[in-house]
């Protein structure tokens, strides 16, 4: 990576530090939970979204190109406030993913339009599809709630280009902090029928399978 794209990945960090907690109010303010806003969720929400800001650098970088840098973007951010919002409430806020979600594509299709990645396009649409297809199983047997499913399919937006090591230790991340999760539940008193946010899980795998 140059030094262009250095810069970029710095830029897009501070963007998205900037960005990402005044989106994670607006989703709180969705959900009429404003009550769960905390210095500490505006400080997690403001790391991780500087942390997604430059994951929408490093995947345009190894994609070589730059127009997919405003989808990724609001993609990365939009993923990680909603995340912080299930993380404090256990609901995703619906009017943010939806509204994330039509930016994304319009920017996605735009940039690869633009740049002749129809290719990117067609997976990007295909990867929406089938991980909301995977949670929509997991609403109906596992426990996770509706919102999961709208966030899986704004995340496989953002996987047009990942690779299949990428996948793989996303998938591995996501299988651990969701049995971490499982496990502190029971050891808190928890049962079975007990639930846990699995927006956080899916950020961080989405984000690594975009990203690596």
């Amino acid at each position: 990576m140059n030094g262009t794209w250095m810069a970029a990945s710095a830029a897009a960090a501070l963007i998205g530090a900037a960005t990402t907690p005044w989106l994670t109010s607006r989703g709180l303010a969705q959900l009429a939970r404003l009550d769960a806003a905390r210095p500490g969720l505006a400080l997690a929400s403001a790391v991780a979204g500087g942390g997604a800001g430059a994951a929408a650098i490093v995947t345009s970088h190894r994609a070589g190109t730059w127009w997919l840098v405003p989808a990724l973007m609001v993609w990365g951010c939009a993923l990680v406030a909603a995340a912080s919002c299930d993380a404090v409430t256990q609901r995703i806020p619906t009017p943010l993913v939806r509204q994330a979600a039509v930016g994304t594509g319009v920017l996605l299709t735009v940039g690869l339009v633009v740049d002749g990645g129809w290719r990117g396009l067609l997976l990007s649409g295909v990867a929406a599809a089938a991980a909301g297809a995977v949670l929509l199983l997991c609403w109906r047997f596992a426990g996770a709630g509706f919102g999961d499913v709208r966030l899986a399919a704004l995340g496989g937006l953002g996987l047009g280009h990942a690779t299949h090591r990428g996948l793989l230790l996303a998938f591995i991340a996501f299988t651990v902090i969701t049995v971490t999760q499982a496990v502190i539940t029971l050891m808190r008193g928890g049962d079975r029928q007990s639930t846990f946010p699995y927006g956080p899980a899916l950020a961080v795998g989405f984000l690594l399978a975009a990203t690596l």
